[in-house]
Order: structure tokens, then sequence, then C-alpha cells
């Protein structure tokens, strides 16, 4: 854990100057702030609160949550960076690389594989952060509702005496956080990705089948898109009620995000005439452990390509390159911003050069790559 013991510099926040953070958060953001994130921004988490203190005031300030994920069978640490902020009289001096700096080393020190930024800036860019991922955005509106309103499916608010049904049905999901009760208990009624929220039950005969986080309609909205924050379960059941949402809560408009390796639910979508976009990850990514995080995913690569042609795959930092290799042929990925690509996939193809040009080890990693990315949803920052 970074050390707290100076008065000044970069360092953990003190539980004493929780005060001083949220004055900073108030004036970069809105004072509301700390209490929509309370999963990050607590005296629990104050060791995840990287901050520049300057004549006993917090001036500067990066947040991380970190979770392990379940994807494909394979478990991962990641973290979640968010809350970045600099008085405005303080910028300019270098304090925000300073702490994403910090924050990656910490990072790497407490075995992350990778970080989940929610924002893009030049700074995030320069350290490897990229867009990646190739997943999809549905939108559904008025006119469509009533064809994604399945008689058989009913919807309810979620209360807490339904954290541990919740947990079940998310720990089925093949791609997932690793969420304690608290992270699912602060989805059922209070604020998601910065937008106020609730947790609502789809059940089938009264039994629980799914389960929805959905943006609230607040007065004064206005026909703006309102979205899907999370869900899990029966995914049939998750279309089936889509159409409940726009009708009931007389939205204009609702999305729901699918994950590219969810073909079941965009199948479903597709066959009622529904049209998907192209989408990313939300926020950006960067690599934090190349080899680790590629080691750990070798039984979902065995699923693709055989026990024995893992067996001779090789991950290696090559000073500021990531290499693979496979037999004589390697695929190299030229930077921190290549290598996520290369993980994770892009729409736009940038990993398809890599890949073309690292022979056998590119045809080994086209099957196995991109990995998913697990949505947001209550983890956010």
């Amino acid at each position: 854990m970074p050390e707290a013991s100076w008065e000044n510099g970069v360092r953990s926040l003190r539980k004493s100057e929780m005060g001083s953070l949220r004055k900073l958060l108030g004036d970069v953001f809105f004072a509301e702030l700390p209490d929509i994130q309370p999963h990050a921004i607590n005296a629990e988490n104050a060791s995840n609160l990287l901050v520049v203190v300057e004549d006993g005031e917090v001036v500067s300030h990066i947040a991380t949550i970190k979770r392990h994920v379940s994807v494909l069978g394979c478990s991962l640490k990641i973290a979640s960076l968010g809350g970045v902020a600099t008085y405005e009289s303080h910028r300019g001096k270098g304090h925000a690389s300073a702490l994403l700096e910090k924050t990656m080393a910490v990072c790497r020190n407490e075995g992350v594989d990778y970080i989940m930024v929610s924002g893009y800036r030049n700074m995030y860019h320069r350290y490897g952060c990229r867009h990646v991922g190739k997943d999809w955005e549905f939108r559904l509106d008025q006119e469509q509702a009533s064809n994604f309103d399945d008689t058989g499916f009913t919807i309810s608010h979620a209360s807490k005496e339904d954290i541990d049904a919740l947990g079940a049905i998310y720990r089925r999901e093949p791609v997932r956080w690793m969420r304690p009760p608290s992270d699912i208990a602060f989805g059922i009624d209070g604020w998601v990705c910065n937008r106020l929220a609730k947790t609502y039950l789809i059940k089938q005969s009264d039994r629980l089948v799914a389960f929805a986080v959905m943006q609230q309609a607040r007065k004064g909205d206005g026909p703006i898109l309102h979205r899907l924050l999370d869900y899990a379960g029966e995914r049939s059941a998750i279309m089936g009620v889509l159409g409940k949402f726009v009708q009931e809560q007389d939205l204009t408009e609702v999305s729901i995000h699918v994950m590219g390796c969810d073909t079941v639910l965009k199948d479903l979508l597709e066959s009622r005439e529904l049209t998907g976009i192209q989408s990313a990850l939300p926020g950006t990514s960067m690599v934090i452990h190349f080899e680790q995080l590629l080691k750990k995913m070798r039984p979902y690569f065995i699923e693709r390509v055989g026990e024995d042609v893992v067996n001779a795959l090789v991950f290696k930092e090559v000073g500021d390159e990531y290499h693979v290799y496979y037999g004589g042929d390697r695929v190299v990925a030229e930077s921190g911003g290549a290598v996520v690509q290369l993980i994770f996939g892009t729409w736009s193809g940038a990993e398809e050069t890599m890949l073309d040009a690292g022979g056998r080890a590119g045809e080994v990693l086209r099957v196995c790559l991109p990995i998913p990315g697990v949505w947001y949803g209550v983890n956010y920052v």
C-alpha cells in the first residue's frame, strides 16, 4: 500500500482528509459526487484514494477500486479508475501525471492485470490507455416497445432482502465482476454510472430468472436516452421486458450494451428487427501486467487451440514492447497502447497488422483473442 507518513506529496488519503477531498471533488465536478460513489469515496477505501497534498489541503486526486473478475472461466484482477481532479490553480504542475504513475505502480505491485479508466484524456493516451473492445449497443424506442413486452415476464423493484438471490443470478455470467454483497446493494436503489438507478427483479411465473439495473427517468429529463446499466440472467427474459421499461417509465428510448461474446442476446435482439451499432468498452483501458494477464487466460486458450499449442506460447515484455512467441514466429505490440488493442480488440482493426506480421504466432492469437472486457455496471468509478 502507498505510505501516508509524510505531510505533503503523492500519497494515499488520510481518513481525516476526507472533508478536504470532498471539497476538491465538489469544485472540479459537483458536490454530490462522493455521495453517489460511496463504494469508492469512503474512509475504508482511503488507501486506494491517491492524493497530492499541499499545505494541508488536498489539491489533486485519483480514485481506484480493485476487484477480481471472471472472464470465460479465468480469474483476473482489475482496477476501476476515476475521480481524477486537480484544482485549476494547481494545474500544470504534473500532479495528475504523478498520481497516475503512482497508481499504475501500486496496481502492478498488487497484482492488477489491467485498469479501466472512466474517460479519455491525452494524459491517459500517453500512458497506454485506448478505446478497445468489440461490443454492441442496441436502442429501443416507443414504436418498437410493444414487440419487446412479452407476456409471462414481470418486473418489480428489488430490495436489500434480494441481495443473495441477485448474487446467485449474477454468478452465472461468463464474464463478470466478482462482486461482494455491498456492490449488489449499491445498485438496488442509488446511483450507477453517475445516474439515478434501481434494480428490478425479472420473474417468470414467480421464478426469478434475471435482473436489470435501470436508469431512472427524472422530472425535467425530456426526451433523452435512458440506459439499462447492468443486467444478468436469462437473455430471453431480459429481451422480453425492455418494452416494459419504455412503457411503464414513459421513456422515449432505452439502450442496452451487449458484450461481443454475448451472441445469444445479440441474436435474440436482431431476431426482432433491432439493429445494433458497434460499441467499445466503457472509457479506456490499459494493460498493467501483460505476461501475468495472458498466463491467467491459459485455461480459456487451451479450450480454443489445445494444450500443446498453448504450452508453446511465450509471453514476454521486451523493453517497451510486448512479444508473443510461438515456435520461430512472434507477434509484437510496440507500445502499451498497441498491446491493449491486441488483447481486447478494436472495431477499427488496429490489431490486425500485428497479427498479420506474426506468422504462426499471429494465427494462434487470432483464434484466442480478443478476450472480452467487463461492463462497468455498479463497479463504475
